[in-house]
């Protein structure tokens, strides 16, 4: 009878980190670039306490239940929808791959929000103002910078100049993406479960092409959220009934009289 109570704790503590997760990604619907997490659960059937064990082995292999608990956290990489914006600076990955942004510490990181800008020293950064590991830098006197789906930067110096090309954009990608660790500002760094990063050019070896003008939107659907939403309520309410019902026979018991 204890045992239900500490079950059904573990189902509504894991049932409310599902809710979190929910709720972060419908936070972010509209939030460019943003990419869902989905929450995955294991069961926790095999854990004995130890000293039953070794009493119990000669008559039975059995285990007791110990509840639920979150296994991982997955991100969904799956491509959003791209949305035209006709800005120079708004890049959209049409397929694999991240742009590799340098943080301020000088690690490295990965997004797929495009949604660049020029710093004051003519540097292209992100939003937030991650400066790309590219370092492509674009003179004051630059105008009509085009970006083609092979990632080589170009522009004019002048309004009379001729083109010349400025820089290329790599994209990177790796084995194990699903796991990469979120860091907030729609940033992802990599670690010993995502694998070892790979480079390339965009349009070759499995990578995706560069779509200037454009940005990719949300991957969230907000009806799958808010129908997983109704389900981890329903999940929690009744793991609270379990609860209720345990102590109801508790009480039961503890007021039996012979």
């Amino acid at each position: 009878m204890i045992e239900s109570l500490y079950i059904a704790e573990t189902g509504m503590s894991s049932q409310q980190q599902l809710i979190d997760v929910i709720s972060n990604n419908i936070a972010n619907a509209s939030t460019p670039g943003f990419k869902k997490s989905q929450v995955n659960f294991v069961d926790l059937v095999y854990q004995s306490n130890a000293s039953q064990i070794s009493a119990q082995q000669s008559t039975d292999n059995k285990s007791n239940g110990a509840g639920v608990q979150i296994g991982s956290n997955i991100l969904d990489f799956s491509v959003g929808e791209l949305k035209q914006t006709l800005n120079p600076f708004d890049l959209a990955i049409q397929g694999n791959g991240f742009l590799e942004v340098t943080l301020e510490n000088g690690d490295y990181a990965y997004t797929r929000a495009g949604r660049l800008r020029l710093d004051q020293d003519g540097y292209l950064v992100t939003k937030d103002g991650f400066r790309l590991s590219a370092n492509i830098q674009l003179p004051p006197d630059a105008v009509d910078m085009q970006i083609s789906p092979d990632g080589e930067l170009s522009a004019r110096l002048g309004q009379q100049g001729e083109r010349v090309v400025l820089g290329n954009i790599e994209l990177a990608r790796f084995s194990n993406q699903e796991m990469l660790n979120s860091i907030g500002q729609n940033l992802f760094t990599g670690n010993d479960k995502t694998g070892d990063v790979f480079y390339g050019k965009p349009g070759q070896d499995g990578f995706g092409h560069i779509q200037q003008g454009m940005t990719e939107v949300s991957n969230v659907s907000m009806t799958e959220e808010m129908v997983n939403l109704m389900l981890a309520q329903r999940g929690y309410q009744l793991n609270a009934r379990i609860i209720q019902i345990s102590d109801q026979l508790l009480d039961t018991v503890n007021n039996l009289r012979r």
